[in-house]
């Protein structure tokens, strides 16, 4: 068959902007929605959130949410789903609420899903999607795969789905769900964030692919293109902290970030070595100050958003961009 595009989506919170930001690029440069441009889309965590809405239709014609909306989420409900606290005081009571319970209640985020997703499940989506989880009740890697659902057994909607895939560690409760293994027997399952062990999905697509093929057809490994999108990565080496004496509590704050990035790198590898057409597009923060994933502020949005103005949306990205979008 003809070459197959995978869409890959990082986890990275509110920083999600940043690959909104290039999927915007994309449709305006192509004049077309993204998911008639790629075949397999694959999120995790924010990223998973975001391939949901490019997916999901009530139609089976067009996207429930455009892509606009969806920035428009990330504009201006940020603060819905990740509350700053107002003042000094605020600040100390959830550093001190942080050591024993999540950072953020969900409600902020259950009602977003609910008002966006409605009822829409795995089934309904334009364009096959993966997103990953992981269910600390049984130690075991769950996979939500909309190749799954004609199983009405593996057809969660997509607001479980999301809350699923984004429930971070330290930030958002664990999520509670039923859900079947791969032997079809449906598990109480409770689900934290896919980040925590492939922040990157790529692989979980390529694999997916690989074996079960795309439209009844087989697919080679030289018939897959990838774009991987990232949400920035803090280059600050915790080192100069002395990390190399540190303990559980100085742990505790980055040790989520440095997974997920860790994780990220690691299918960077793996993907550049296997794939013949391998896209990956990721930005640098260098102030710890803008950093935090879950970080409201208007001006670290406005922050990020010049950092992928100015590292992503620039001629010789853009030019990659264009060469792997005309393959």
């Amino acid at each position: 068959m003809g070459k197959v595009r995978i869409l890959s989506l990082d986890g990275g919170g509110l920083r999600g902007i940043a690959p909104l930001m290039v999927l915007d690029w994309i449709e305006r440069e192509t004049g077309k929605r993204i998911h008639e441009l790629f075949d397999v889309i694959a999120g995790t965590s924010t990223g998973g959130i975001i391939a949901c809405g490019l997916a999901g239709s009530a139609d089976g014609e067009r996207p429930l949410m455009d892509l606009g909306q969806i920035i428009d989420l990330y504009e201006n409900e940020g603060a819905t789903i990740f509350p700053p606290a107002e003042n000094a005081l605020g600040r100390l009571f959830r550093g001190i609420k942080a050591a024993f319970d999540p950072r953020y209640s969900p409600d902020g985020l259950d009602s977003l899903l609910r008002g966006n997703f409605r009822d829409l499940k795995l089934s309904d989506v334009l364009v096959p999607i993966i997103v990953p989880s992981y269910d600390i009740g049984h130690n075991e890697v769950l996979m939500f795969k909309s190749r799954k659902a004609a199983d009405a057994r593996y057809d969660a909607t997509l607001r479980e789905v999301c809350r699923a895939t984004s429930a971070a560690p330290t930030y958002l409760p664990s999520f509670k769900m039923a859900y079947p293994d791969w032997t079809g027997t449906v598990k109480d399952r409770v689900c934290i964030d896919g980040g925590i062990y492939v922040n990157n999905p790529t692989m979980a697509a390529v694999a997916e692919v690989v074996k079960h093929g795309h439209r009844g057809e087989r697919v080679a490994l030289e018939d897959i293109r990838c774009l991987s999108l990232g949400t920035g990565n803090h280059i600050k080496e915790l080192d100069e902290q002395g990390s190399l004496d540190w303990g559980l509590f100085n742990w505790a704050r980055p040790i989520t970030n440095v997974m997920m990035q860790a994780s990220s790198l690691s299918v960077e590898y793996e993907a550049e070595q296997l794939l013949s057409t391998y896209l990956r597009l990721q930005f640098h923060i260098h102030e710890e100050q803008f950093s935090d994933m879950a970080d409201a502020r208007p001006e670290t949005r406005a922050h990020i958003k010049q950092l992928v103005n100015e590292q992503l949306l620039q001629p010789e990205p853009l030019n990659r961009l264009r060469a792997f979008l005309a393959e």
